[in-house]
């Protein structure tokens, strides 16, 4: 290889990737694809209530299958629904459910699997692999992480969503960031959008104490944020003038921002940079992290966080939940968190309010907020199929209906109702939810770049520069090995 030197988890990752290559292959011959069958031809449209037009199908009291996998301790099941006391948004699961099942004479089952591991969920990689290989049709859809649903994608365990005759990623329902990032030469294995919360309780967001704001004269922090002044640096300034020693015991009482390491991910993200993007001309994902802007704002962001009269990093504490206390009792200003957080505030007695990560730049003009990496789930449909228009048009139905219930309830009635207090905030979101970021290094992890992010900070010195030297080689052998696997898959030759 050149000279390159790589560590013993390096060599298995490439190792398990080259791997694939002889993998693919097989899998893309025995997942031809069954043809649209006779018994469910559309016979004519119809409009839901949703006003989106569906073909009309009667399929028999099908049980549409749906596998859910969930990571560690958060199980979300975006199918289930509590009809003994329903939230609102119970009640929009069940309404949605009930409306798809009804519109085409089927019964949405779901399969609940919880994944064990901190990283990968090897329950949900397993049980799609085994199917495929048993060439087996149990289910009809998954709802997987994203560390997995990305390397079941290039290893060929999946079905291109583009050739499912009724699935269609432009609808409004699919979150086209999502679609935007993940597609390869064209093809989509996975996304995500409205029929489930997760990629908006896992979007990034920062809340501040607006008693804390008032009591230490801090500018209108939602003008800020209007006129594109709302900056990492803007944000850090305001945080060490509002840290404080109330008593004089030379220890820091008012903090100026919690924060967890994984911030440092919608950081760099709220740049405007990405780990890993892909050439279009090449069909090849490519390392675009290594630029000044990204050196500059980790060097920043690393500052702010080692500033230990700043800044509390709670995520590692003796108390888990610490920082509710922390925030709530006017202990800190400013909380760098993912939406679904704010549920712990419910109660909380002192305002907030919420604002999106901030700018590096105030040359930028798009607030983007990136979606957890750890917790991202996405829509995928296995390998083999049974029947692509039925999985196609039962699918656009959940969409249609998801788009038209679940998404009200949630953020409607749910947010504005309970997590917000004031019509700034509810802007904010719609700044948060409008502009979602994914980043492909954060699904493919190619030589655990990503998590040397998060190394860093924890870290006593600032070395981004060398640690990055270090791990470029081996993250671009591993991307370029998942780019050949995914040609591969898709049929696509260099002449091409």
């Amino acid at each position: 290889m050149g000279g390159i030197c790589l560590n013993r988890l390096q060599l298995r990752l490439c190792a398990a990737a080259l791997a694939v290559l002889l993998l693919v292959p097989l899998f893309t011959a025995c997942g031809k694809k069954p043809a649209v069958t006779a018994d469910t031809a559309a016979s004519d449209t119809t409009a839901p209530e949703a006003g989106y037009t569906l073909p009309t199908f009667d399929f028999e009291g099908h049980e549409f299958n749906i596998l859910s996998v969930g990571r560690k301790n958060v199980v979300e099941n975006d199918f289930l629904f509590d009809d003994k006391n329903p939230s609102v948004l119970d009640a929009a699961v069940e309404r949605r459910n009930r409306a798809v099942e009804g519109f085409y004479n089927i019964k949405i089952v779901t399969e609940q699997k919880n994944s064990t591991a901190n990283q990968q969920s090897p329950e949900a990689y397993r049980a799609l692999v085994r199917e495929a290989t048993a060439g087996d049709y149990t289910y009809d859809a998954c709802v997987i992480p994203g560390y997995d649903v990305s390397q079941l994608a290039y290893e060929g365990y999946l079905t291109d969503l583009g050739i499912l005759p009724y699935f269609n990623a432009e609808n409004e329902w699919y979150d086209q960031s999502a679609n935007e990032t993940f597609r390869f030469a064209g093809s989509l294995f996975f996304t995500t959008g409205d029929f489930g919360i997760n990629m908006m309780d896992q979007a990034y967001c920062v809340a501040f104490n607006k008693d804390l704001a008032a009591q230490y004269h801090v500018e209108n922090l939602y003008d800020l944020v209007d006129d594109n002044l709302w900056t990492l640096e803007k944000m850090y300034s305001i945080a060490k003038d509002v840290s404080d020693d109330t008593d004089g015991d030379s220890v820091t009482d008012v903090y100026g921002l919690l924060y967890w390491v994984d911030a440092v991910y919608g950081v760099v993200n709220a740049a405007g940079q990405r780990m890993v993007t892909l050439n279009d001309t090449t069909d090849t994902y490519e390392l675009t992290l290594n630029t000044e802007t990204t050196y500059n704002v980790l060097e920043l962001f690393y500052n702010m966080t080692h500033d230990s009269r700043t800044s509390l990093m709670y995520q590692h504490n003796s108390a888990a939940k610490e920082y509710v206390a922390t925030f709530s009792g006017n202990r800190a200003l400013f909380f760098m968190t993912t939406i679904g957080t704010l549920s712990d505030f419910r109660d909380m007695e002192t305002d907030y309010g919420i604002l999106p990560y901030a700018h590096y730049s105030e040359r930028q003009t798009v607030y983007e907020s990136t979606v957890a990496p750890y917790y991202m789930n996405f829509l995928c449909v296995p390998l083999l199929v049974e029947d692509e228009a039925r999985t196609s048009a039962i699918l656009e139905a959940i969409g249609s209906y998801s788009h038209e219930y679940i998404i009200p309830a949630y953020y409607e009635k749910t947010l504005m109702g309970q997590y917000t207090r004031d019509e700034e905030s509810a802007e904010m979101l719609d700044i948060i939810f409008a502009n979602r970021a994914y980043d492909l290094g954060y699904c493919y992890q190619p030589a655990n770049l990503n998590k040397n992010l998060i190394y860093l900070l924890q870290s006593g010195s600032f070395d981004w520069s060398s640690r990055y030297a270090s791990l470029e080689q081996p993250a671009s052998i591993i991307l370029g090995v998942i780019s050949e696997a995914y040609r591969r898959s898709l049929g696509i030759t260099e002449e091409q």
